[in-house]
């Protein structure tokens, strides 16, 4: 069957369906591409342009070019590697433990389909990572805790940033300024949740980053509700790129600092930086 038809028969079953169809196939041909691996290059900023712009390179997810991704080996080799910040992604299981990991299920990276928030951290520990780049060289790797990924700031001397999935209660806030704190790790909270950082706001004088895909007038007028929180933006969305990346600029002259996400391009984040955006946050990058 020809591509015309195939796309033909998709428009018809779409118009036929009110669109239940077609939208169906789309999501499913954006999970099958979700859950490939994709391979990041490794690349220094070194020699290039951007060497002398001051830009503070944030490893995502840890150094997930080379290392499963939100894992404790990720975190070593970022820090190996020289990062000024490492972020992650938290969970907390439903026995009061943070745990990192992206997705709200676990399948893309072990196969089974868990929960986080669901399960016991002991549960969780039964599951081993099946994914990631060069996931052979660590066998029977489990979850991280989140205490591990400070303890590898630490070590590492990098910046923590922690990204917190979906809205919180002010309960749980507390318990991620108490942990920053004890470790005494400079740290970033973000998240795509406004009500997170208010109430995060509300304990912790921390940087903090509102998470957007593309940049509206509102989200500005947001982060200016709060004392230091900025914005973070998908820096491979082409919205945020137009026009000399316009809304990046109104951003800068609103006063707000800048944060992209997950660029792995250098020639990209030259113009980002061009904005005055010093926060590149990158899965293969490197100074």
């Amino acid at each position: 069957m020809n591509k015309k038809i195939k796309i033909g028969m998709l428009s018809a079953l779409g118009v036929a369906g009110g669109y239940g169809i077609y939208k169906l196939v789309a999501q499913a041909i954006w999970l099958h591409n979700y859950f490939q691996l994709t391979d990041y290059p490794v690349l220094s900023i070194k020699g290039s342009v951007l060497e002398d712009m001051d830009l503070k390179l944030i490893a995502h997810r840890g150094f997930r070019a080379v290392a499963p991704e939100n894992t404790v080996p990720a975190y070593v080799k970022a820090g190996e590697a020289g990062y000024w910040g490492a972020e992650c992604d938290v969970y907390r299981t439903k026995d009061g433990v943070w745990v990192l990991h992206h997705d709200p299920y676990t399948y893309r990276m072990m196969g089974d389909v868990k929960n986080p928030e669901k399960c016991t951290y002991e549960e969780l520990m039964k599951l081993t990572y099946k994914s990631g780049h060069n996931i052979a060289e660590y066998p029977d790797l489990k979850f991280a805790r989140l205490e591990e990924f400070y303890e590898m700031c630490k070590k590492y001397n990098m910046h923590a940033v922690v990204e917190i999935k979906y809205d919180r209660s002010a309960a749980y806030m507390k318990e991620l300024v108490d942990m920053a704190e004890r470790f005494g790790v400079d740290t970033t909270f973000i998240a795509f949740d406004f009500v997170n950082l208010v109430e995060l706001r509300k304990l912790t004088d921390a940087p903090l980053f509102f998470l957007v895909y593309d940049i509206k007038n509102s989200d500005i007028k947001k982060a200016k509700t709060l004392d230091n929180c900025g914005i973070s933006f998908d820096g491979n969305d082409k919205r945020n790129l137009k026009n000399d990346c316009e809304m990046v600029r109104k951003c800068r002259d609103a006063g707000l600092d800048t944060a992209t996400w997950a660029v792995d391009d250098l020639d990209l984040i030259k113009k980002i930086a061009d904005t005055g955006t010093k926060f590149i946050t990158t899965n293969g990058i490197t100074y």
